[in-house]
């Protein structure tokens, strides 16, 4: 059973600073924050031009989910305001990693190119199934996403080829990732291992993007609880797992 939220009763709001709070992720989380169950508030919307939206007030933790300026955007408020940060933005370039990595000596930061628990979990499969199958299997990634997404292959495939390393599998060239723009599709990804006599197939379909919503704010408020440093979604999970067991 997956831990909820605190009751209100019992723990104070996560305050949260929204960055990217007019994109298709940043409007589901000022939803999801509207019900009760997940304790969480938006105190600020940083503007593009670096102004406050609204009244500023003390805030716990950042949600990133904006564009590599954006990101370089919220790692200088991370900075100054010295909070931890979660980055749900993908297809940052080394430019933006190293100013998050940088930022990490003083603050805690965690980069997660997906925030569902289920891409988590199927990360874990992808491994145990790699060290399992070994070299008799050849494996193929497949990706589908709305044609608004511009990164190709997804963070979230590029993950799950390296749940495929960690493994034991050999190492998955990324440019032999599938990836298809079609529709809104939320998100669908596939890892197949086939041999000459059996096929098994491992598959996350993503309804809509709450699930993403409600997970950036589980990891949001982990990630404010940590030391500074950088974090990546192993950390989150080898906590989650010890918890849930």
């Amino acid at each position: 059973m997956i831990p909820q939220s605190p009751p209100s009763c019992q723990v104070a709001p996560l305050q949260i600073c929204l960055v990217g709070a007019s994109g298709r992720m940043g409007q589901r989380i000022e939803e999801v924050c509207k019900r009760p169950s997940e304790n969480a508030v938006i105190a600020i919307r940083p503007s593009r031009d670096g102004c406050d939206e609204g009244a500023p007030q003390p805030f716990d933790v950042i949600i990133d989910f904006s564009s590599r300026e954006g990101t370089k955007r919220a790692a200088a408020l991370a900075l100054t305001a010295k909070r931890a940060l979660l980055v749900g933005t993908t297809g940052l370039d080394e430019a933006a990693h190293a100013v998050l990595a940088r930022i990490s000596q003083e603050v805690a930061v965690l980069i997660a190119p997906n925030t569902s628990v289920g891409i988590a979990v199927m990360r874990a499969l992808v491994a145990d199934a790699a060290s399992l199958l070994g070299h008799d299997f050849a494996v193929t990634i497949t990706e589908v996403h709305h044609t608004k997404k511009l990164d190709k292959p997804s963070g979230t495939a590029l993950a799950l080829a390296k749940a495929l390393g960690n493994g034991g599998a050999k190492q998955f060239d990324p440019e032999a990732i599938q990836s298809i723009r079609q529709g809104d599709v939320v998100g669908d990804h596939d890892v197949v291992f086939s041999s000459h006599d059996e096929v098994i197939t491992l598959r996350h379909h993503a309804k809509n993007r709450d699930l993403f919503a409600i997970g950036a704010i589980r990891l949001a408020r982990w990630i404010a609880m940590q030391p500074p440093g950088m974090y990546g979604l192993d950390d989150w999970f080898d906590e989650f797992r010890n918890t849930v067991n």
